[in-house]
């Protein structure tokens, strides 16, 4: 089975390529390298603490690099033309994405039934962006959810393959937040790819309802987010 990942360069990133690389065949990797960006303050001092964790925690201080388990190349958008020929040309069973922006039908159609998509959240309820944020900002946290779903032209609507909750408990930390997301994408991820490899499809079901879209969290928010989670995690 030839697998293909679409990313960005993060630590969380290089850890998940490198976990599913240890058990299926990943020929190609595409980094997404100029990403939106909001017209206003979305940055918190607690993503510096939680980037610092993910290296410890995740990659164990490791200098690790896309490159060191496949061929990889990088791309300002992952719809140029340079992308999809990339992919046309790798022939790929499956094409993962992770933490891109939007895809577009051009490359979806190279893949159509093997195109899946990684969110963190239940898009039945948050599409979007920073949705575990905004799930948080809600106090809805039985809303933290990772979703691994099929990739359409909507977004984050495809039909859903697998979810998982995110545990929490006295000693969660929303600076650890994301490498818990991280390490269940993982698990999903691997096991989807065993259904396919197993059956040559995935097994999915079509989500029920579609959930009310958000974009970037203000930092001012986030400012609430840390609070309503200190606050959450205080009474488990």
């Amino acid at each position: 089975m030839r697998v293909i990942v679409l990313t960005t360069e993060t630590p969380h990133h290089l850890y998940f390529v490198k976990e599913v690389s240890t058990v299926f065949n990943i020929i190609g990797i595409g980094v997404e390298s100029k990403l939106l960006k909001a017209p206003f303050q979305t940055h918190h001092s607690f993503e510096d603490e939680r980037d610092r964790y993910e290296v410890t925690e995740l990659l164990q201080e490791e200098k690790v690099m896309f490159k060191d388990f496949c061929e990889t190349k990088v791309f300002d958008n992952i719809n140029v033309d340079r992308c999809i020929q990339f992919v046309a040309d790798l022939k790929p069973d499956v094409i993962v994405t992770f933490g891109t922006g939007l895809i577009r039908k051009s490359l979806i159609h190279l893949c159509p039934d093997g195109f899946i998509n990684l969110h963190g959240g239940d898009p039945e309820y948050y599409r979007g962006l920073d949705t575990h944020m905004w799930a948080i900002y809600h106090r809805e946290f039985e809303q933290l959810i990772v979703t691994l779903h099929r990739l359409n032209p909507s977004l984050d609507d495809g039909e859903i393959i697998e979810q998982a909750q995110i545990g929490l408990d006295k000693n969660s930390k929303i600076t650890k937040l994301r490498v818990e997301n991280t390490k269940l994408c993982v698990q999903l991820t691997l096991s989807a790819l065993s259904t396919f490899n197993q059956l040559g499809s995935f097994i999915s079901k079509p989500q029920q309802r579609k959930g009310r879209y958000y974009s970037f969290m203000p930092a001012d928010l986030k400012e609430i987010c840390v609070k309503n989670f200190e606050q959450y995690i205080q009474k488990q």
